[in-house]
């Protein structure tokens, strides 16, 4: 578990932060009338996530501490489906899905998404509705997989997965077997041949970082899905995006997520 202390003015953006990076659970408790203290679960090795955070938030300070395994999960008590649309639900794999809808199973293990902050549900969403069927799908920053195993399932797309976290390996390949999937692949970097579809629900400043690595690895005339933006970030994310035209977006509790088409 890790700790970061953090000015009460600051306290709701290092939060957005984290829920970015993927994840499951943020306890807050109060320490001051001036500083408040985020608790979180960041995986074994959570040094490159807490360096993206304390770069964002020079004021931060963190401590890393140790918690019996049985308190840390108590989340799990409290965790409920997340509706992407009016047919599909993000079902937490410990759940019985109930009514006749889709769905799709999700075990997070101890740090990826469970799939309910708004950038998954918006990256999806868009996706579903953008993506052709038996398209070929790169996903990076893929978490626990919910956007790769989601278009392999219901789009039955050959999705290619990668990670800056190696341990998001484990929980990709749980959600493949849960939901009963097999055309998604562990990539072990940025993809370096060309995709109908690029799948990039990961954090403002990587987006544009990467953002010739994420046009490259698209064709021509395919779409790139970008998530992780909140709303007065998009504009400056899509200026680097320059040889792609938009042709979606959506938002949700601040955040957006955008289709580009890839042009030339």
């Amino acid at each position: 578990m890790v700790d970061f202390i953090v000015p009460v003015n600051e306290a709701e953006l290092v939060s957005d932060v984290l829920w970015g990076l993927g994840v499951v659970a943020i306890e807050e408790r109060p320490t001051s009338d001036a500083e408040v203290l985020l608790r979180t679960s960041m995986g074994d090795d959570p040094t490159e996530a807490v360096a993206t955070v304390l770069a964002t938030f020079p004021s931060v300070t963190t401590e890393f501490i140790q918690i019996p395994r049985a308190v840390a999960d108590t989340w799990r008590a409290h965790a409920t489906p997340t509706h992407v649309n009016e047919s599909l639900s993000l079902v937490p794999a410990w759940l019985t899905p109930e009514g006749s809808g889709m769905h799709l199973l999700i075990e997070p293990l101890d740090t990826f998404g469970l799939g309910n902050h708004p950038t998954t549900v918006l990256a999806l969403r868009l996706a579903l509705r953008s993506a052709t069927p038996n398209s070929t799908v790169f996903d990076l920053g893929c978490g626990s997989g919910v956007l790769a195993v989601g278009l392999a399932k219901f789009l039955q797309c050959t999705v290619w997965a990668y990670d800056i976290a190696d341990s998001a390996r484990a929980a990709v390949e749980m959600n493949c077997t849960l939901n009963d999937v097999s055309s998604v692949k562990w990539h072990s970097g940025i993809a370096g041949t060309q995709n109908d579809v690029v799948l990039a629900n990961i954090l403002a400043p990587v987006l544009i970082a990467e953002s010739e690595a994420i046009i490259h690895a698209t064709h021509i005339g395919g779409i790139i899905v970008l998530s992780g933006m909140r709303d007065e970030q998009v504009d400056r994310v899509l200026s680097h995006f320059h040889s792609c035209n938009e042709e979606d977006r959506d938002s949700l509790d601040g955040w957006t997520a955008v289709v580009l088409r890839r042009v030339k």
